[in-house]
């Protein structure tokens, strides 16, 4: 893991080091290309049912959304999301 993202910082539950790591790794992923749940999973190296609810989590905060895509559902990056964590405290 190369740096945090500050985009993986959630307002609504706890952040654990853990659970930010994976979200970073889950932002750095998706910014670039949109992925299916199944691929971005197999590339962060965590179960599916855990990347779903940090991607469920970061949805709810407006950070990630889903699409349908060719019968697939896609997550990708809004560009938008809550404030850096150097300017939330």
């Amino acid at each position: 893991m190369s740096s945090v993202n500050p985009r993986a910082y959630l307002a609504r539950i706890k952040n654990v080091k853990r659970g930010i790591d994976t979200r970073s790794r889950i932002l750095e992923l998706i910014q670039s290309k949109p992925l299916t749940l199944k691929k971005i999973a197999e590339t962060v190296g965590r179960s599916s049912s855990s990347v779903r609810r940090h991607l469920k989590n970061m949805e709810s905060e407006g950070i990630v959304k889903s699409q349908k895509y060719k019968g697939r559902t896609i997550w990708i990056s809004t560009g938008v999301g809550q404030k850096a964590i150097e300017e939330t405290y």
